[in-house]
C-alpha cells in the first residue's frame, strides 16, 4: 500500500498550491478558493468518510477542476481522483488509490492541521474552520484508539 502525502503551501490571494503524492503519482495543482474553500470542504469530507459517507472534494483549478471522492469499500477506502474541464461535464479518472484509515485519512488530517498552524494573511486564505477541525481531532482520536484495542 502506498503512503499518502498532501502537501499545502502558502496561500497568496485566494490561491494555494497543493502537492498530492503516492509512490506511484503525483499530482501539483494550485487551486482557488472561490466558490467555497476546499480545505475546509475537505475537512468536512474527512469528517463524513471516517463515518462511512461517501464524500467529494471539488479543486477549482479555474477553469479547469480535480475531484477527490472518498468511500468505503467494506474495510477499505477508495480514494478516486478524475478532472473536468466544466464542473458538470463528465469526469476522467485519473488516479484511484485503495486504503484504509492509517494510508488514506491520517495522512490527509495531518495535513490539515499542519496548514492551519501555517502563518499566512486571512485576506489570502480563511484558516480551517475550528470547531469542524475539533470536530476532525475527536473522531480521528476515536478511531485511532479503537484500532490499537484491537491489535
Amino acid at each position: 500500500m502506498s503512503q499518502l502525502q498532501l502537501i499545502f503551501g502558502i496561500p497568496k490571494n485566494g490561491w494555494l498550491s497543493t502537492n498530492l503524492k503516492t509512490s506511484d503519482f503525483d499530482l501539483n495543482f494550485i487551486t482557488s478558493n472561490i466558490p467555497e474553500n476546499p480545505t475546509d470542504k475537505l475537512c468536512e469530507s474527512l469528517i463524513l468518510a471516517i463515518s462511512g459517507i461517501e464524500t467529494e472534494i471539488c479543486w477549482n483549478l479555474e477553469p479547469e477542476y480535480y475531484f477527490f471522492e472518498l468511500k468505503q469499500s467494506g474495510k477499505e477506502i477508495e480514494l478516486n481522483i478524475s478532472k473536468s474541464g466544466v464542473i458538470t461535464e463528465n469526469r476522467n479518472l485519473i488516479y484511484k488509490l485503495t486504503g484504509d484509515f492509517k494510508s488514506l485519512i491520517l495522512p490527509m488530517y495531518r495535513s490539515l492541521k499542519k496548514f492551519n498552524t501555517l502563518e499566512f494573511d486571512k485576506t489570502d486564505w480563511k484558516k480551517i474552520d475550528q470547531i469542524k477541525l475539533n470536530k476532525l481531532t475527536e473522531l480521528v482520536t476515536e478511531r485511532k484508539n479503537y484500532l490499537q484495542q484491537r491489535i
